[in-house]
């Protein structure tokens, strides 16, 4: 049997990381949506959170809706490419792989580069108080960290072995 060069080695470790992160994002009993600020939540979080004011809040909502906008029709190429990756998986296809997950790849930047402009957007409008107040959690603008729970599945599970919490 041909043995693999390091190079090569690290590439097909690359590529099949790739391919899983597409199988997760394309698994689970509903379409998810794709990443990012923007749910039906976060601008009700983020004004509790932060008591946040009227124009603030206004703020806060533009910043988001352009967002949405802005990566509107994502999900749906993201689905498509997660099909194709999965049928490309199944044949072996290695050249359609790597046009796909980089397509993927490309999906991810534009979802994150929007995600990041609304965010700071929204960072801009803050009192010092309230930046104080998200400190390292940047993510709370994004739609997620502290005070956001653990979104839809709920806390995490319990480790084996540990003690229940009884508070």
């Amino acid at each position: 049997m041909k043995e693999l060069a390091p190079q090569h080695m690290k590439m097909n470790l690359l590529l099949i990381t790739i391919a899983a992160t597409g199988l997760v994002f394309a698994q689970g009993p509903a379409r998810r949506e794709f990443g990012g600020p923007g749910g039906p939540d976060t601008e009700t979080r983020l004004t509790k959170t932060l008591n946040l004011n009227a124009a603030q809040q206004n703020a806060v909502h533009t910043a988001l809706q352009e967002h949405r906008v802005a990566t509107s029709g994502l999900n749906d190429q993201m689905h498509t490419l997660n099909t194709q990756l999965h049928a490309a998986i199944k044949s072996g296809a290695a050249d359609q792989i790597d046009k796909l997950t980089a397509s993927i790849g490309a999906l991810h930047q534009q979802q994150l580069a929007s995600q990041s402009k609304a965010a700071a957007k929204i960072y801009a409008t803050l009192s010092d108080d309230q930046k104080t107040q998200v400190g390292v959690h940047v993510e709370m603008l994004m739609g997620g960290g502290p005070g956001f729970g653990r979104g839809p599945g709920g806390p995490p599970p319990a480790r084996r072995g540990s003690a229940p919490n009884n508070n």
